[in-house]
This record gives C-alpha cells, sequence and structure tokens, in this order.
C-alpha cells in the first residue's frame, strides 16, 4: 500500500416503505442519516483500487442525525446508535419511516452479520442509545440511568444479552438490565443500574465493545490493554498493545482477525473464535504507511465483494480523529 486515491460518494434519498433493492444499497452505504424529515444514504461510487490508501470525498456534513449502528437484539428488536441533538434524535425516532428503516435492514442482517455499521461525521453533537421494538413502533432511549439514585448519563453503551453496559462521564462503567417494562412508561421513564466495581477498579475506561456472538463476555480498553470480562465481572483474559499507544478508541472482528483504531494509529491482531471468547492467536501489528500515521477514532471491515470488486474481499474503512476516512 504504497499509493493514494480518492473516492467519490452518490447521495440517494431513501423512500418512505422500502423495495428489497432500496435495502442492499442502505446495507451497502458508508453513510445513512435523516435530514429534513428523510433519511439518507451515501455509497461508495466506483470500487476502491486495492493495494492504495482511498480517501473517500464528500461525506455530507450537515445532517440533523446521523446512525453509527444498528444491531439486532431480540425478534423484532435492536439497538440504534445515533448521533445529533436530542429535539432531532427524538423527532426521527418518532417518524413511521425510522421504522421502516429498520425493517429493511433487518431484512439484510443473517447469523454471522447481526448488525451493519455506519459513519458519523457530526462533530461535537451527542451520542444516544435507542431500543426499538419495531413490532410495537416503539423506543426508548437509554442514556439516562439511575445510578447510585442519582440521574446518570451513560454512553457507549452496548447490549449484551439481556445487560445494557456503558460508561458514565468519569469512564467508570455502569450495568443494567433491560426489560419490556422499559417501552411501558413516560418519556422520563429511566433504568436502574450498579457500578460494576470489579471492572471499574483498573481506572479510567476508554472503550466498551462486543465480543462476536456471545451474550455473557464484552470487551474493556484501558490505555494499550484489551480485557475480556464476564457479566459477573470475572475477568476471562486480557491483551496489550506496545505501551506507547496511550488510548485504543476502537475494536472491531473478523472470524479471522481484530482490527484496533487507536492514538497511534491502526493494529491488526489475528484471533480465534471460541465459544464465548476470543483468543488472540499472535502479537498486534501495526498497519504501517506515511498516510496512516495519525490518531484514529474507529476502524472496521468490510467484507463485500461488490463493493471491493475482489474475491476474497477484506479491507478496512478508518476515520481519523481528524474526521478524515480511508479505506485500505
Amino acid at each position: 500500500m504504497n499509493k493514494t486515491n480518492e473516492l467519490a460518494l452518490q447521495t440517494r434519498p431513501l423512500p418512505l416503505e422500502w423495495a428489497p433493492a432500496d435495502s442492499t444499497i442502505a446495507a451497502r452505504a458508508v453513510l445513512l442519516c435523516y435530514h429534513d424529515g428523510r433519511f439518507i444514504c451515501q455509497t461508495i461510487f466506483t470500487q476502491p483500487l486495492a493495494r492504495h490508501i482511498n480517501w473517500i470525498a464528500g461525506l455530507k456534513q450537515d445532517a440533523d442525525v446521523y446512525f453509527r449502528e444498528i444491531t439486532a437484539i431480540g425478534l423484532n428488536l435492536f439497538h440504534v446508535r445515533i448521533v445529533g441533538n436530542e429535539d432531532d434524535v427524538w423527532a426521527m425516532c418518532g417518524e413511521p419511516g425510522f421504522f421502516n428503516v429498520l425493517r429493511a435492514i433487518d431484512g439484510t442482517l443473517t447469523e454471522d452479520t447481526r448488525s451493519r455499521w455506519y459513519l458519523d461525521i457530526a462533530g461535537g453533537k451527542a451520542q444516544w442509545d435507542a431500543i426499538v421494538d419495531v413490532q410495537r413502533r416503539a423506543f426508548y432511549l437509554a442514556n439516562d440511568v439511575n445510578l447510585r439514585q442519582t440521574r446518570t448519563r451513560i454512553g457507549n453503551i452496548i447490549v449484551v444479552g439481556d445487560r445494557l453496559l456503558g460508561l458514565t462521564d468519569q469512564r467508570k462503567l455502569a450495568i443494567g438490565k433491560l426489560t419490556p417494562d422499559v417501552f411501558e412508561g413516560e418519556k422520563t421513564t429511566i433504568l436502574d443500574a450498579e457500578a460494576m466495581e470489579s471492572v471499574n477498579k483498573l481506572g479510567k475506561i476508554d472503550l466498551l465493545a462486543q465480543v462476536p456472538n456471545s451474550d455473557s463476555v464484552f470487551l474493556v480498553t484501558v490505555h494499550h490493554r484489551v480485557y475480556q470480562f464476564d457479566l459477573w465481572g470475572t475477568m476471562a483474559s486480557f491483551e496489550e498493545l506496545p505501551e506507547s499507544v496511550k488510548q485504543i478508541n476502537s475494536v472491531e472482528f473478523n472470524r479471522a482477525r481484530s482490527v484496533l483504531a487507536t492514538s497511534e494509529g491502526l493494529f491488526e491482531v489475528d484471533i480465534q473464535e471460541m465459544p464465548n471468547m476470543v483468543r488472540a492467536t499472535g502479537l498486534p501489528r501495526q498497519i504501517v504507511h506515511t498516510e496512516l500515521l495519525d490518531g484514529f477514532r474507529m476502524a472496521r471491515y468490510i467484507e463485500d465483494p461488490f463493493v471491493l470488486g475482489e474475491h476474497p474481499a477484506t479491507a478496512i474503512i478508518a476515520k481519523t480523529t481528524g474526521e478524515r476516512v480511508c479505506v485500505c
């Protein structure tokens, strides 16, 4: 990878009633957003050049709400990560088209693909987490919890089994149990949560992340280390990157590797998926390129031959701390 290239995007407004072709387009989109009452997606116009750093140009900058991830967590039940101002988030989640979006994305999910992720470039706007029951056309914003009898905002939320986990502003872990009752109350209903002290004793937590296909284990990152814990607070294992890494900002998996976006660039680790855990099978290696000597906020795998133009298809899409996005 010693050359660079620029990728253009095409922008498509999406209909309120989606056809199967619209679902396929949205599943392959790199950006999905809501603006002026319409749902819009952006897709890569031409295939990335293999063995190049492909910088993406033309990402929509002015949307009201950006989707970050749509994850199936139960029958007709979704965890939707979104970014935007609170009033815009409430307005979008109340739209009939919002539930049509989730139904359409649900049709593209499989046992191996339980979520769809998208870029957000919303700058300083707040992140929100909606738990959505599509069948009942109901949603619950889960970011306010009752922690130690105090209303507390949490972020970086993940759902593991029937537990909701998130980080407070002090970067401490809180955990609560999801029940159908969250859809029965008013707008002010909040979930009861408690601190997980066995994890919090590690210090300030940088990130919570999912373990593939696990309903009882999750990842925690602190500085240059990645820990695996179960829902009862027992540590299963930990791995570490070089000490020069000050913070790990995202950890994502395919079946053979993990990619980590860090303050010191991008790293990959060979892994083996095991029942309720992931085991590293090699040492972490940095993806070294003069164009990638930057801090990164996120990195995800793309494994779609249609998008990449090659088979087998594996590429990484990553966003720098400066909001530049590349496919490599």
